[in-house]
């Protein structure tokens, strides 16, 4: 059986695409291609990777269109399976045309998330998110099945399609077992993934110089693509404030050295804003860290605040408040035995409840029962 996995927003090597999904159903004997936009066109573990001309702004994406659908067409696969609402109209003609079974694979909640962009402007802003919800509820009835990453998500998209699976995205087990230095100075303060100013940038940058008072051997690692373009006017000269804060801005890295990264840091961050998207969303970062045995500073909503809470492994700080997030740095640098404890209780955690392959089960499943029916 072939499976054929579209994207236009996410790299080919995207860790849920690639890393979880794609590899997933390749060790369960499914030949898997993947279309995106990349330089060339390769195969990784096993995994075609059908590359498409990469894209050079975000209306490249609409572009990019025609050639998905022609790739996704010339690969004849069994199931197709792709991952970003601007596909909708991809999917809608494989499954409604050429009656392809076809799965719909949820992220996030992309209406409520255009609210915030800063790139959309402000009076178009509802009127686009609103749109979005609509086409995706409507586009749901005509697919084999829609995958999600939390309940509520799922309740929202089971009235116009029952058929799904909710796959939490969680992270890889073999991923985090790597070795742990002990004691590890100075302090190394961590945020990973892509970061901008909903995501806590800013308060990151005016927390560090504060963390740096009290301990002036702190440092901070912001990994992963940093967008600056939403910052306030406080922030039109970065430089001085990563200089104060000792900041140091590492960029996107290869996936294999995130391991690495996380190895050697001492307190990781999850400082986001309680936007509509963010206080429905599980945040990925929070159990790598949890993971890679790190204790955690985390704001005070959500499910951000329910895991933090029910686990016991950090600190909850107000969100967007600074002196909150610089205050719980300080606390965890300040008692090393308790950072263990909560290091170590978030590490149990996972091991116990949050791998992704306790969920790796039912998307293979999910991709049995639609093969199943389409035989019928």
């Amino acid at each position: 059986m072939k499976a054929c996995i579209l994207t236009t927003a996410h790299s080919p090597f995207d860790e849920r695409i690639f890393h979880k999904e794609a590899r997933s159903l390749a060790e369960a004997g499914y030949e898997v291609v993947i279309i995106a936009p990349y330089a060339n066109s390769l195969v990784k573990d096993g995994i075609r990777i059908q590359a498409v001309p990469p894209l050079s702004s975000r209306a490249d994406r609409i572009w990019r269109l025609k050639a998905i659908y022609k790739a996704a067409l010339e690969e004849k696969a069994d199931i197709y399976h792709f991952h970003d609402p601007d596909l909708i109209p991809v999917g809608l003609r494989l499954s409604r045309k050429h009656k392809k079974p076809v799965l719909y694979d949820v992220h996030e909640y992309y209406g409520d998330s255009l609210l915030t962009r800063y790139w959309l402007p402000k009076p178009f802003r509802r009127i686009v998110a609103k749109t979005v919800d609509r086409v995706e509820k409507w586009a749901a009835r005509s697919f084999a099945g829609i995958i999600t990453v939390n309940s509520h998500m799922a309740g929202l998209f089971q009235r116009e399609n029952p058929e799904g699976e909710i796959l939490h995205n969680y992270p890889l087990k073999r991923q985090f077992e790597f070795y742990r230095p002990e004691g590890i100075k100075p302090p190394v303060i961590l945020y990973l993934g892509g970061i901008n100013r909903e995501r806590g940038l800013e308060i990151i940058l005016r927390a560090m110089p504060l963390v740096r008072e009290k301990h002036p051997e702190a440092v901070c690692e912001l990994v992963g693509p940093a967008e600056t373009e939403d910052l306030g006017p406080d922030f039109f000269q970065l430089n001085p404030w990563l200089e104060r804060g000792k900041v140091h801005l590492r960029g996107k890295v290869p996936y294999e050295q995130v391991p690495g990264i996380l190895a050697q840091s001492s307190i990781a961050l999850v400082p986001l804003l309680p936007t509509l998207n963010y206080r429905k969303a599980i945040p990925v970062k929070l159990l790598e860290y949890m993971a890679a045995g790190l204790p955690v500073v985390g704001s005070r909503f959500g499910y951000i605040e329910e895991i933090i809470e029910k686990n016991q492994c950090g600190l909850l700080c107000e969100p967007g408040d600074p002196e909150s997030l610089a205050q719980a740095i300080c606390t965890l640098i300040e008692n090393p035995e308790k950072s263990l404890s909560y290091a170590q209780n978030g590490w149990d955690a996972f091991q116990r409840e949050y791998t992704w392959e306790k969920e790796q089960g039912k998307l293979l499943k999910l991709y049995e029962r639609i093969l199943a029916a389409r035989k019928l």
